[in-house]
């Protein structure tokens, strides 16, 4: 009877830090009355949205210095920023905070004292493979003080490294935190 060989476990995530060392930007800003003021049939208008929309967006492109095996990939990262009410962006603790079925906020006993059970997002953005190629792209939706202030550090005219902490969950490859910054990630 022939022995069942056994498939190695992979592991539920996999966490991987990037070094970027950006080459180019794009940007653009909008300004422009809310949509939503000329659609009477709107379902996902809030009446407290600013009547006025104003929209950053970043595309920062570079190569990978870190980690080895991905060395001299290719990344763009398109980064999106505006001034209406999106949730994500303004979500606090108590919106991932997990709820029975009565919606009361769930606990847990730690040492004497009660902490709350939260239900973190997946990220705060998308990394894809494009197939075939070492190319990489990556969708962040930040608020709007972030975009500023990169473009600030953009138009310095120094040499910049995005540093970005993947995580990989099943097949999706999530944006954990991102930085840019004037400093090598890879040498910290």
């Amino acid at each position: 009877m022939p022995r069942k060989s056994r498939r190695q476990k992979r592991p539920e995530e996999e966490h991987t830090h990037l070094a970027i060392r950006v080459e180019r930007c794009e940007t653009s800003v909008e300004a422009a009355v809310n949509y939503n003021v000329y659609r009477t049939e709107s379902l996902d208008s809030d009446d407290d949205d600013p009547l006025y929309r104003f929209t950053t967006r970043l595309t920062v492109a570079g190569i990978s210095t870190y980690p080895q095996e991905r060395a001299g990939d290719t990344y763009e990262v398109a980064i999106y920023a505006d001034n209406l009410g999106s949730g994500d962006i303004r979500a606090t603790l108590r919106d991932v905070q997990e709820r029975d079925e009565y919606g009361s906020p769930k606990y847990r006993q730690y040492r004497g004292r009660q902490i709350p059970i939260y239900s973190p997002p997946p990220g705060m953005g998308l990394i894809d493979k494009i197939r075939g190629e070492p190319r990489w792209t990556i969708w962040l939706r930040v608020s709007p003080c972030f975009t500023s202030d990169a473009l600030a550090l953009l138009s310095s005219g120094r040499l910049l490294f995005l540093a970005i902490h993947e995580r990989k969950k099943d097949r999706a490859r999530w944006v954990q935190s991102v930085s840019l910054q004037t400093t090598d990630p890879a040498e910290e």
